[in-house]
């Protein structure tokens, strides 16, 4: 996979500079209607350090190695004091509009997390640098382990960002 950040094969760009892939545009076809857009002859220079919509499946590799776990965070009583990225909590200011935690908020919220996956470090290194998914480290098994903030939804249409 030279010259490539994420598994994708296409990736388009609408006239005001948004990216998204071909997965992302087909299972949104309404955009299509509302844009115009034109495929991106090459990503790796082009879209280099651009938000990228995808679909959220595309944000791992097919050697990503994963295990499901749902019951790590009962064993391991230290997982979320090992927040190695993402936030736990969406923040509101007082209009109940959603800011940064670094901004002036007034009320938060915790993020739900429904499934915990362990993941090898090469996968929890990717998505540390290009996503904002919640990882964390468990240190009793010394590995990093992927907290999925979505279920009931196949993970080829769940959207999510990827910063190319």
């Amino acid at each position: 996979m030279a010259n490539r950040s994420f598994y994708v094969d296409e990736i388009y760009r609408n006239e005001n500079d948004d990216f998204y892939t071909g997965l992302a545009l087909e299972h949104n076809e309404w955009l299509k209607d509302r844009y115009k857009f034109e495929k991106v002859a090459d990503p790796y220079t082009t879209c280099k350090g651009k938000t990228v919509r995808c679909e959220y499946s595309q944000i791992f590799y097919p050697d990503s190695q994963m295990l499901l776990c749902n019951d790590i965070a009962s064993v391991d009583g230290n997982l979320y004091d090992n927040l190695e990225s993402g936030e736990l909590y969406r923040y509101y200011d007082a209009d109940g509009n959603e800011v940064d935690a670094d901004d002036d908020w007034e009320n938060e919220e915790p993020i739900e997390i429904y499934q915990y996956y362990l993941i090898d470090r090469a996968t929890a290194e990717r998505l540390k640098e290009h996503t904002d998914e919640i990882i964390f480290y468990c240190e009793m098994l010394d590995l990093c382990v992927l907290g999925v903030t979505h279920w009931g939804i196949g993970w080829d249409y769940v959207e999510t960002d990827f910063v190319y």
